[in-house]
């Protein structure tokens, strides 16, 4: 068993080791939630990371794949529904599926994809599954995956694979090279994911550049156009608002000084993690408006590259010092959408997807 408490030392150098065992982090017979991240080592076998967001401790469970999700391309690498998690292993193309017990999470099954995952979502009783060239579904039963019931072909699928959500209208996926699109999910033990796939029309350019990170909620899906700065909200397949974020977002080389790129629900308050300014990003949303509302919500040590809300908890994981460590940061939310540090721990790895479990 490892047990890592706030302090980064060498513990992964001893992980393949000691992590025989599963992690096991029971505090007493309640449930805390648990912060879910993985390590995304190329070198080195793909973990888990479980960290107890009451008492910060910090186990590490093997996934029993390989990582290696290229840093900071990404969101969506660890999915949550109920009591069952999905983890990416980009360079085994599979994904592993774990159920919590108690305060630790356990690993039960592996299942193989078409290509190599970067994003998981669960919705309409299926897990779907981002990969570089194609996008696939399986039906969930209970605490159960089963086997693929659905896949399609991406629309450019050059490789640029960035995120999928599910909402009430199916699924929709980006691709960063300039592509929103929705495809067809069904539920009640019917096929899975299927085409026709509809493409959400970008605005001209240079307000194009890079469609990135998403959040849904009901048939309301936000979606980022990070390299042109701008927040959109796309209904029916049609982008209805969209709004700018901090300006200037480009210096005079053309280098992004701010870019929105994943993106974090609560309420009305939208969050978005801006990459090259090391910041969280606020907008105000709503069913037919986004608007960008406040910079520097919160500021970071390196780039955050994912975050997930849940209830008055958001999680963000940046890129530390981009070679030795990770920093994962919890956060409370107010009623104002203001945002508090809870604990800011690091890892010693880069780190892939953002996830909270009650």
């Amino acid at each position: 068993m490892l047990t890592k408490r706030n302090h980064a030392g060498k513990v992964l150098a001893m992980l393949p080791l000691i992590c025989a065992s599963l992690a096991q982090a029971q505090q007493g017979s309640g449930h805390d939630p648990l912060f879910l991240t993985a390590t995304n080592g190329t070198e080195i076998a793909n973990f888990l990371a479980v960290v107890n967001t009451r008492t910060q401790e910090t186990d590490y469970v093997p996934t029993g794949g390989a990582g290696g999700v290229p840093s900071g391309s990404n969101a969506g690498g660890v999915a949550v529904q109920g009591q069952l998690v999905a983890v990416v292993n980009f360079g085994s193309s599979n994904v592993t599926i774990f159920v919590r017990q108690g305060n630790a999470i356990e690993p039960m099954q592996m299942i193989q994809t078409a290509s190599k995952p970067v994003s998981v979502a669960f919705g309409h009783d299926h897990l779907v599954v981002l990969g570089l060239t194609t996008a696939q579904s399986f039906p969930v039963y209970g605490n159960t995956v089963g086997a693929s019931d659905g896949m399609v072909q991406l629309q450019i699928g050059d490789g640029s694979a960035g995120q999928i959500v599910t909402y009430s209208g199916g699924a929709v996926y980006t691709e960063k090279s300039g592509g929103i699109s929705e495809v067809q999910l069904s539920t009640d033990g019917m096929a899975g994911l299927s085409g026709p796939t509809i493409s959400v029309a970008l605005p001209p350019a240079p307000n194009n550049s890079t469609p990135f990170g998403m959040v849904a909620r009901d048939a309301y899906v936000y979606v980022t156009i990070a390299h042109s700065d701008l927040e959109a909200l796309v209904v029916k397949g049609e982008i209805v608002s969209i709004a700018a974020g901090p300006t200037p977002y480009k210096d005079q080389s053309g280098n992004l000084l701010h870019a929105p790129c994943w993106n974090a629900l609560s309420g009305q308050f939208l969050y978005s993690s801006d990459s090259p300014g090391k910041q969280l990003l606020r907008y105000l949303v709503s069913d037919t408006n986004v608007f960008f509302d406040k910079a520097a919500v919160a500021t970071l040590k390196g780039g955050p590259t994912d975050l997930y809300v849940q209830n008055n908890l958001l999680g963000v994981i940046d890129g530390g010092d981009g070679v030795n460590y990770s920093d994962v940061s919890l956060f409370n939310i107010d009623s104002e959408g203001e945002l508090t540090l809870r604990f800011a721990l690091k890892i010693p790895s880069q780190i892939n997807g953002a996830a909270i479990i009650e």
